[in-house]
């Protein structure tokens, strides 16, 4: 599948999740502009390293005429369709991005003025291929209770800072959530370090996303 690339320096975004963009590179309101009117997939990505460093010292009319530092994207990403909010009279846009799904990185198709990649989705791995992977005798995983411990640490890290989201994982539909759908949408509400959420994003089961997030959300 064409999707439309913005590498982002520690930004990882998860299936299920929105992201707001603020675009004001000429390079990336194009993009925009044609993902909008073909349809086409973005995916925000984490970045590996810099290619190209920005210019220094820019005024915010330079900032909106020139393209900024380029960077090479992470392999694996999230993407989903742009939907624009709103665009300012210096002609900035305002944007959120509905994630769909992960993907791969894949053969490119166009480099300038931004990249477009032939990119394949990166699933979690069938009931099937778990079963030719699990040791014999392995327990188990008790989804319910590692989604409750996640949720239970969060509302700890909460606290009384932000009622609307505490009211929100208290809600039965969250409790109700499909162990997959549930180890992504955290991250709408849950930044670690980017690189320790990109190695979350590449896992391929529910559980080991769930144990992991468990383990690190737990004192010692």
């Amino acid at each position: 599948m064409e999707v439309a690339l913005f590498p982002i320096p520690d930004i990882v975004t998860f299936p299920g999740t929105v992201v707001p963009l603020h675009v004001f590179e000429p390079r990336y309101r194009q993009m925009i502009h044609d993902a909008v009117e073909r349809n086409m997939m973005i995916g925000v990505c984490h970045t590996r390293k810099q290619i190209r460093a920005a210019k220094s010292n820019m005024t915010q009319v330079e900032a909106l005429s020139t393209n900024q530092a380029t960077y090479l994207p992470q392999t694996v990403f999230s993407a989903g369709y742009c939907h624009v909010t709103e665009t300012s009279e210096d002609g900035r846009i305002f944007a959120n991005i509905v994630m769909e799904q992960r993907f791969q990185l894949g053969d490119e198709i166009q480099t300038l003025p931004y990249r477009i990649n032939n990119s394949t989705p990166y699933n979690d791995k069938t009931r099937a291929e778990l079963e030719l992977e699990q040791a014999p005798n392995s327990p188990d995983i008790d989804y319910a209770a590692l989604q409750a411990l996640i949720t239970e640490r969060l509302l700890v890290i909460i606290g009384d800072q932000n009622p609307g989201l505490v009211a929100i994982l208290k809600h039965k539909d969250w409790s109700e959530l499909t162990p997959e759908t549930f180890s992504f949408r955290i991250f709408q509400f849950l930044h670690l370090d980017a690189d320790v959420m990109q190695d979350i994003l590449e896992m391929r089961q529910p559980g080991e996303r769930l144990t992991f997030l468990a383990e690190l959300l737990t004192p010692a």
